[in-house]
């Protein structure tokens, strides 16, 4: 990957992780929550779907800075989708990540991701840090 890239994709992650969107909890909503043992991350992911049926995605979490900023990305990203499409969305993802970490797996071309989520793509190079990055859409298919 280009170095300028990688830069880029850090900075992405860093911000999103400092300053995670939709980092609170929804009273009464649907939620799930999941916990990566290995690391002690830990992530409840929250769905509302309001009267004009829109919908709000959110999130609480002790976790690390991939976890945070992967779940900021995801819920910016997933609350623009129909439910349905969320679900494949996050499927997709979480299948992609955990085939890419196995050996002799060709690494698949994620820099298609849209927006910020392309930065998760740098996680590829840490297998162990993977499931830091799909958790947050793991949680959000329990729902």
């Amino acid at each position: 990957m280009n170095p300028d890239i990688q830069q880029l994709y850090k900075q992405t992650l860093l911000a999103h992780s400092k300053q995670p969107l939709n980092n609170h909890a929804l009273p009464d909503a649907p939620h799930a929550t999941l916990r990566n043992p290995l690391c002690g991350d830990e992530i409840t992911v929250y769905q509302k779907t309001n009267d004009d049926g829109s919908k709000q995605i959110t999130f609480t979490a002790q976790a690390c800075t991939i976890c945070l900023a992967s779940a900021s990305m995801m819920t910016q990203h997933l609350a623009t989708l129909p439910t349905p499409e969320a679900q494949t969305f996050a499927d997709s993802l979480v299948s992609i990540f955990q085939n890419a970490k196995k050996p002799n797996t060709q690494t698949p071309d994620l820099e298609t991701l849209p927006g910020d989520l392309a930065s998760l793509t740098g996680v590829l190079a840490f297998p162990s840090r993977i499931r830091c990055a799909t958790l947050p859409f793991e949680a959000y298919l329990k729902l």
